[in-house]
């Protein structure tokens, strides 16, 4: 048999043990179904409420939240430039110059740029037209002009007109019919609307190509040339037809990007082609007179002398433009703007040879008219800063004009180069020639290799300008539209009904965690691991009290009976069964427990004295329709007799003692002799003596008169008792000389784990005939929740 503790506390027990008895193993059950759902019954309000806030905020969004559909075009990086054109494109572009760079991938950072959003803006003005009181849908042709920025216009829909005002400029037509006020223009096409008015607001171009930019997505296929463009708008009339503005607008800027650098190269071809041919000529030229004049000996080396001379004389002039155009190309290196654009012109206008190359004179006009416009925005009342758009497509219009430029330059030195290196190689050539040969013979031999080289030259020359020609006629870029976008069915994300369902879920889950936390924060006797953490018995378990009539009472009368034939076995010792009655806490119950189980009693046949020894509060005489004193603190006194203080009851064989007169010695009464003496007494007169003491935490009051009948019965209240609380007043319990006989569990509700060990069911209640009802206190005094 395990040992007892002091005062009759145990380790847990498991709430079977009404009657006393330790649990198996020691440790606590898993909780179950049965404790989860008492959990969530516990606290119902709350979890139902967190639950309806979940669901209820969840019904909003859905409701006030727009829906939002995403249109998908898609396009491919291919060069069909090049299959066109050949190899002419080979080594062309700035892909190309770039080294390793991924190309799929630079044409996504291109796409997301704000200047393809700025096109596709400029493309599309209704981008920046927000509508309020009618479908944007509705416009038609909307046009803005350049200088418009932030305006606001008030429609007013009448019968069959449509009247419209900005400022104080007011304009009247037809639907249907096209409207222009203050720059914007526009055609309303749709239903007049159920609203008689309306507002149409205009906003700033930068604020469009933010909203474009923020609501496009560009996202490449892995291993692959293709990248999907998806476009997210409120109609999906939008969505789709921005998706596939975006998609042709990129592909035009790319084409029409590969036409101006094949232009270029074109034009770049035919001036050394031109030049070529003049090279060309002159050979055959000088070959033609040489066989009509077949000189002499003599007249060979004359005329090898002057070949030598011409060649030398052709050379110096080659070198010589050879490094004027090295001094443009320095000039173009130049990092100060102002020096730099005065040194270009002094020398593009003192070099004949320069200035009369027409690409060099064309991108010069270029540059200089480009720098022009840039300087005309940095100036003046209209005033542009760095960040500006206008001034950054301008200075970057600047920066691949001098890029091409320095391209030409260094591409027309390159060439010269070249012919010096040929005219050297001639001249070696004729002077080898001229040792082994006549003089006519190296002459000749040497001008029919100038015109044979010039010659192949000039069809190599020939055929990249065709190849140029063709490149420059295609019409197309690296950029092939492979799927337009469809308009969207469905909107985006999960639709109204899955979101309120999905907020009546997470609803649930809220409720339900806000249960249990609320249930793990309460410090409250409220679960059964509590009662068996403070190692009492249960002798009893009384639910809850809802009111007087017979059918309500009969659980409250069962569970009397049960705690008082447990409370009989449990005191055990021959004599009278004498003990206290008390709670950790106010409000608890003891006074409910203390007078109807004094009335079980009293059923049972015993002589029965109920006293009413909360000598601060006692209202026990209330209850039971007696008298307060003399009472108690009388008979202390010495001012009456116990004989006196003792009443008759309606309960018979029941019998009372209020708590007499309220007296400020209260304490020092139920610790002295006199108090000794009346307990002795009574003993001998009545078989179960029950007092009413107030609770643990009153004061010493509840340990004294513990001390006095040497037993106490605890009353615990779930859901209101302190748990802490009653763990340390049952420790000062544990040293007093006081037996503590169990607990008896108060205001158990239905669905509690406890609910199932009391003593009563339903359909089993005795039948009384009338007038035979039974006797019980509960209807009188309902346990309040």
């Amino acid at each position: 048999m395990a040992e007892q503790l002091p005062n009759d506390r145990r380790p847990p027990v498991s709430p079977n043990g009404l009657v006393g008895g330790a649990t198996g193993s020691g440790m606590e059950p898993s909780p179950t179904l049965r404790d989860w759902l008492a959990v969530l019954r516990r606290h119902i309000v709350l979890a139902g409420g967190v639950a309806a806030v979940a669901t209820a905020v969840a019904a909003y969004v859905a409701y006030t939240s727009p829906p939002e559909y995403r249109a998908k075009a898609v396009v491919r990086l291919v060069d069909e430039r090049r299959a066109l054109a050949g190899s002419l494109v080979d080594g062309m572009g700035p892909d190309r110059a770039a080294g390793p760079a991924n190309p799929v991938l630079s044409q996504v950072e291109v796409l997301r740029s704000r200047a393809t959003a700025g096109a596709v803006v400029d493309d599309m003005p209704i981008l920046r037209i927000h509508a309020r009181g009618f479908v944007i849908g509705s416009l038609r042709d909307v046009h803005l002009a350049a200088d418009v920025q932030d305006d606001v216009v008030e429609l007013q829909f009448g019968e069959r007109t449509l009247t419209t005002q900005l400022g104080d400029e007011t304009h009247e037509a037809a639907y249907g019919a096209p409207i222009t006020l203050g720059g914007i223009g526009f055609t309303f096409a749709g239903r007049r609307p159920t609203r008689a008015k309306g507002t149409l607001y205009v906003v700033p171009r930068d604020a469009a190509i933010n909203a474009v930019a923020n609501r496009l997505l560009v996202k490449p296929r892995e291993n692959t040339d293709v990248i999907d463009i998806s476009f997210t708008a409120a109609e999906a009339e939008r969505a789709q037809a921005v998706a596939n503005r975006v998609a042709s607008v990129f592909q035009a800027a790319n084409a029409e990007a590969a036409r101006q650098e094949a232009r270029r190269r074109r034009e770049f071809i035919e001036t050394q082609l031109r030049f070529n041919d003049s090279l060309l000529a002159e050979a055959r030229q000088a070959l033609g007179a040489f066989r009509v004049r077949a000189p002499s000996p003599t007249a060979d080396r004359a005329v090898s002398a002057g070949s030598a001379a011409g060649l030398l004389g052709r050379r110096e002039d080659l070198d010589m433009e050879r490094r004027q155009y090295a001094g443009l190309l320095g000039q173009l290196r130049d990092t100060n703007r102002v020096a730099r654009r005065v040194a270009l012109r002094d020398l593009i206008a003192g070099s004949p040879s320069i200035g009369g190359n027409l690409v060099v004179s064309r991108l010069y006009d270029q540059l200089v008219s480009y720098e022009t416009l840039r300087d005309s925005l940095t100036s003046g009342d209209w005033a542009r800063t760095a960040a500006n758009p206008d001034v950054r497509r301008v200075t970057s219009l600047i920066a691949s004009t001098e890029a091409n430029l320095v391209g030409v330059v260094q591409s027309v030195v390159a060439s010269l180069a070249a012919r010096i290196a040929v005219l050297d190689d001639l001249q070696a050539r004729n002077v080898a020639t001229a040792r082994q040969l006549s003089s006519s013979q190296a002459t000749e031999e040497v001008l029919s290799e100038r015109v044979e080289n010039a010659r192949r030259v000039a069809d190599q020359l020939r055929v990249e300008y065709q190849k140029a020609r063709i490149a420059e006629a295609v019409q197309v870029g690296q950029i092939q539209i492979v799927d337009v976008a469809a308009l969207p069915e469905r909107p985006l994300g999960v639709g109204w009904a899955r979101m309120l369902v999905f907020g009546m879920l997470l609803g649930v889950l809220l409720g339900g965690g806000s249960a249990f936390l609320a249930d793990h924060l309460n410090t409250s006797v409220h679960r059964r691991e509590d009662v068996m953490q403070l190692g009492l018995r249960v002798l009893g378990v009384v639910p809850h009290a809802r009111g007087g009539s017979t059918h309500e009472t009969a659980p409250i009368i069962e569970a009397m009976r049960g705690v008082r034939f447990n409370v009989l076995n449990a005191y055990g010792t021959a004599g009278p069964a004498m003990f206290a009655v008390t709670s950790p806490g106010a409000r608890e119950g003891k006074s409910f427990v203390a007078s109807n189980l004094a009335v079980a009693f009293a059923d049972a046949g015993h002589k029965t004295l109920l006293i009413d020894g909360d000598l601060r509060r006692g209202s026990l005489y209330r209850i039971l329709n007696t008298r307060r004193k003399p009472g108690l603190t009388d008979v202390l006194h010495g001012e009456t007799t116990p004989e006196n203080a003792i009443q008759a009851t309606a309960y018979p064989p029941l019998y009372f003692v209020g708590c007499g007169t309220r007296t400020p010695d209260a304490p020092e009464l139920l610790t002295s002799e006199a108090m000794a003496k009346f307990v002795a007494g009574v003993r001998q007169n009545f078989s179960v003596i029950i007092v009413d003491s107030p609770p643990l935490g009153a004061g010493v009051d509840a340990y004294a008169l513990g001390a006095s009948t040497g037993s106490i019965l605890m009353v615990l209240r779930l859901g209101t008792t302190d748990r802490e609380v009653a763990e340390a007043k049952l420790d000062l319990l544990d040293r007093l000389p006081v037996r503590l006989l169990g607990t008896v569990l108060n205001d158990v509700p239905a669905y509690s784990t406890y609910a199932t060990y009391s003593y009563y069911m339903e359909g089993y209640a005795y039948e009384a005939e009338k007038g035979r009802e039974p006797r019980t206190l509960a209807g009188r005094q309902p346990a309040a929740r």
